[in-house]
């Protein structure tokens, strides 16, 4: 009786929060709501010039928002984790309830990195902003009427932020390659699978590069265990073009030539197809197959974060793997994938591949930081960037007939 008592009361708690949003509507008065400002150019699939307004989708605030928040995660964001599907529900729910767009006559300024006197539009990235205003709707938007603007760090629901677990396990049997007779490299067969790669709306910073969207993945495949490092690839190439030399060390800028050739003198040593993941599969693979947001400080455990300051790598598997098995995914060096640089589609894709060639640039992965997250990615040429460094892993394709 006492937990029927209790349920009940709670029951009455999310309706009237639910029910508060609209009183507030009806009579005018001013709610907060806390969460990612940004472009909604960012959030649809083909934006036209008259949709780069800014909006915000809410995941705190007054207490009514606050009870909205809570009601779709707690319906929607199964304790398990989200699939693809479940991703992609509760972002419509959190599009249909809690997106909000700011009112061009609101008498406090609200920023908009995009109007910066640029001759083409640009949507930066989204920030966390705290919004108070009068909130009404008008031809099927939520529209608020802003009065006062904070800068600040979010909360999110717990749920969001609890460790990636994969739905299905990677399988127990690894793919071992031989690189000489004192050396192998371990690597670790992933699932076929589908996900919500990106990042969905309400994640508070996003860049318009991680636009969410489910992609499907029709053949497992083999993923080195760790980065290739100096002491394989120098029994491989007979040279090592790192700075910084540590033969458990990721190699460091290797060319990208030379990393294709890498990858064919390995295939014909090993009679498998070795190459580089596509920027599709890393993500996969660090996601471990689920369709959760990648709030960086998830991650902490598996790596070194980018806003640790640190441009030399750690020997490898010096944190932990994720739940795959798979170390140093991230890193404070990019990881280069076999993709050129290029944005990610706004639909959903099957097995995307984007192959690049030569000195080209590419997609690279892996830089995860306080402000970037598990999807961010860099278009990146042999140096680094600069402020960084590249290193790589391979894939190998599995072509067993498996069910």
């Amino acid at each position: 009786m006492k937990s029927r008592t209790c349920g009940s009361i709670v029951l009455i708690l999310a309706c009237a929060g639910l029910s508060g949003i609209a009183r507030a509507q009806s009579d005018g008065a001013e709610l907060t709501i806390k969460g990612g400002l940004q472009c909604n150019g960012m959030c649809v699939p083909a934006p036209k010039p008259e949709d780069h307004v800014m909006v915000l989708f809410a995941v705190d605030g007054s207490p009514e928002i606050a009870a909205r928040v809570k009601k779709i995660v707690d319906e929607h964001f199964p304790e398990k984790g989200l699939d693809a599907d479940a991703a992609e529900k509760l972002q419509n729910e959190f599009i249909a309830q809690l997106k909000f767009f700011v009112s061009p006559d609101s008498p406090a300024p609200v920023p908009d990195q995009n109007k910066k006197g640029a001759r083409e539009h640009y949507c930066f990235a989204s920030q966390p902003i705290s919004l108070t205003g009068v909130v009404s709707e008008k031809d099927g938007k939520k529209w608020i009427k802003v009065s006062k603007v904070e800068h600040g760090a979010l909360k999110y629901p717990a749920r969001m932020l609890m460790e990636d677990k994969p739905f299905v396990a990677a399988d127990p049997e690894p793919l071992t390659l031989k690189i000489s007779d004192a050396l192998a490299l371990r690597c670790v067969r992933i699932p076929a699978g589908k996900a919500l790669l990106g990042e969905p709306f309400y994640v508070a910073i996003r860049y318009q590069e991680e636009y969410p969207r489910v992609v499907t993945l029709t053949k497992g495949f083999y993923v080195s265990e760790i980065p290739i490092t100096q002491e394989i690839w120098e029994a491989v190439m007979g040279s090592n073009p790192s700075k910084v030399k540590d033969p458990k060390m990721p190699v460091q800028n290797p060319l990208f030539p030379d990393i294709d050739k890498f990858c064919r003198i390995l295939s014909e040593k090993t009679g498998k197809k070795v190459r580089l993941l596509s920027g599709a599969e890393w993500e996969y693979v660090a996601r471990v197959g689920t369709s959760n947001p990648g709030f960086p400080e998830k991650y902490r455990a598996q790596g070194v974060l980018r806003d640790e300051g640190k441009k030399v790598a750690p020997p490898v598997k010096s944190k932990q793997p994720n739940a795959w098995g798979v170390y140093d995914l991230i890193s404070p060096w990019w990881e280069v994938t076999g993709d050129k640089a290029k944005y990610p589609a706004r639909q959903p894709e099957v097995d995307p591949r984007y192959p690049a060639s030569g000195k080209e640039n590419r997609t690279a992965m892996g830089v995860a930081g306080e402000n970037w997250s598990i999807s961010m990615r860099e278009f990146d040429d042999e140096t680094g960037l600069g402020y960084s460094s590249n290193k790589f892993r391979i894939a190998v394709d599995d072509d067993s007939p498996r069910k």
